[in-house]
């Protein structure tokens, strides 16, 4: 059967920039900063998105709605609560019903993914153009082959994330090279490539920059690709807005935050006069951010033709936490992190650095990992408060640190068990703290946005506010295709084309 959508060419761009907060890019279009973002704003339809069931009043209500559960919820128009995922690395076995473009390669139309999160493993029955997992993929497999050296780099950094750079550059050095294959441009990887020395000349003002970078690998890849392909449906995902966000809103906005230095801040800062000079440095990152997805918006308005309809989502959003009061989250590194777990006696397992400090561990059975559970739950520093948020999904755990606080900016801790009495070990033979005042300071909400825009098709808003499991129904409502029967959307498509 051939849909109207096929028949008369709808094609739907979804640019993934995660967390991209409302707030902010009100404040920047409101500037004149944003000027594709204003014109796509004023001639296409916007909604606020939230998340269903979730418990703002829960304790760290923020972990359940991490992007690599809700955006799993914006593919399959699945509740959080039951689509199945929970960590970062999971088995993709686990995921009830299927991503939206999956439904979309069943039905013959041509697909193209890019860094979606969760999406691994590539696959297509056919009509697939290219397939391009997250970072944090199992392995560098995708396709087409042009596309490897990309993955190859990505899944290489993302993986040895907490190895020494001495020790793997001159590898990360031949990857990145390679990846001028995938068609990152020149001046891209030689940005990459000084990086690192330009933070030893300009020191920590631009160590923010490394967020960057993976966007502009992805998007040199993007630019190669998509022009070449063309697909029916084509999603490719962002993080550095999320990144700095979290890292930066108090160096953004200081004056929304308590003059007090966090216990972070007194390892470095004598006060908050000091503080506040420092964090001038990164007071721009949040704009920079938003100012390249301005750019990148600019690009994709000229790529796309008159038929097709581009999506910019966020799954989620971000509001503020003061360090000082609010949230306890220095920026640390789990290292040695065998001798860790070999003190436990676990089974035979993997480990593999999700987002370090967090990390997800592979057992031979559910059973070995239903008793890690209890031995890795068991870790602790202050008595009552785990080391780690455990989750365990069939044979693979889900590790969370939890860093304790300090009652002094020099008190050192001592692991402890809670019921190997006689477990003692240095905290900080595991946990290495980062050597500048990086911390958190802003995390999850769960209002996030959706904007939609074509240049020769007007669309319709049916709602002001939707959740984000009518994200899937509506794009497949745009190709001729009803809901999923797994798809838990209440509201039908959030927007139409009109006739």
């Amino acid at each position: 059967m051939i849909s109207q959508a096929r028949s008369n060419g709808t094609s739907v761009l979804f640019l993934e920039v995660n967390e991209a907060e409302k707030y902010f890019l009100d404040k920047f279009v409101a500037e004149g900063k944003l000027p594709n973002f204003a014109k796509l704003l004023e001639t296409g339809v916007f909604f606020r998105t939230r998340i269903p069931d979730w418990d703002a009043g829960a304790d760290k209500a923020w972990r359940h709605i991490s992007p690599w559960i809700v955006w799993p919820s914006v593919y399959t128009g699945m509740n959080p609560r039951t689509h199945g995922m929970v960590g970062f690395g999971q088995d993709p076995a686990a995921i009830q019903g299927r991503c939206v473009w999956d439904v979309l390669d069943e039905n013959g139309f041509s697909t193209g993914i890019l860094g979606c999160l969760m999406s691994y493993p590539p696959r297509t029955r056919g009509p697939g153009r290219f397939y391009v997992p997250e970072s944090l993929a199992d392995d560098p497999d995708c396709f087409p082959p042009e596309a490897r050296p990309l993955q190859e780099f990505c899944v290489f950094s993302a993986r040895n994330y907490s190895e020494s750079f001495s020790i793997k550059a001159f590898e990360a050095v031949r990857l990145l090279l390679r990846t001028q294959k995938s068609g990152v441009k020149l001046s891209t990887v030689w940005k990459t490539l000084k990086q690192v020395p330009a933070e030893v000349f300009r020191g920590p003002s631009i160590v923010p920059e490394r967020a960057m970078l993976h966007s502009y690998l992805v998007w040199d890849a993007f630019k190669a690709l998509y022009p070449a392909h063309r697909p029916a449906y084509t999603a490719v995902h962002m993080n550095h807005v999320a990144y700095m966000q979290h890292r930066y809103w108090r160096a953004a906005e200081p004056e929304r935050f308590e003059d007090r230095l966090s216990l972070t801040d007194q390892r470095f800062f004598g006060t908050v006069a000091e503080r506040k000079a420092y964090e001038e440095k990164f007071s721009k990152w949040v704009e920079k951010s938003f100012l390249y997805t301005d750019a990148v918006l600019g690009e994709l308005i000229q790529l796309i033709d008159s038929n097709t309809v581009l999506l910019v989502g966020t799954a989620l959003g971000q509001r503020p936490f003061d360090p000082a009061n609010e949230i306890h989250n220095p920026v640390v590194r789990l290292v040695n992190e065998g001798e860790l777990f070999a003190a436990l006696r676990l089974a035979e397992h993997v480990v593999l650095h999700q987002m370090n400090p967090d990390v997800t561990m592979n057992f031979a059975s559910a059973d070995a990992a239903a008793r890690a559970h209890e031995l890795v739950a068991g870790l602790h520093v202050h008595a009552g408060e785990p080391l780690f948020t455990v989750q365990r999904k069939a044979d693979q755990l889900f590790l969370e640190l939890n860093m304790p606080r300090r009652k002094s900016k020099d008190e050192r801790f001592t692991i402890r068990h809670d019921t190997l009495k006689d477990l003692a070990l240095d905290f900080h033979r595991f946990i290495h703290e980062h050597p500048t005042a990086d911390q958190s300071t802003a995390h999850h909400k769960d209002s996030g946005w959706l904007l939609a825009w074509s240049p020769g098709r007007k669309l319709e808003a049916r709602a002001k506010v939707i959740d984000v499991t009518d994200i899937a129904p509506t794009i497949l409502s745009l190709f001729g295709l009803p809901a999923a029967p797994w798809m838990e959307s209440k509201n039908g498509p959030a927007f139409t084309l009109a006739r």
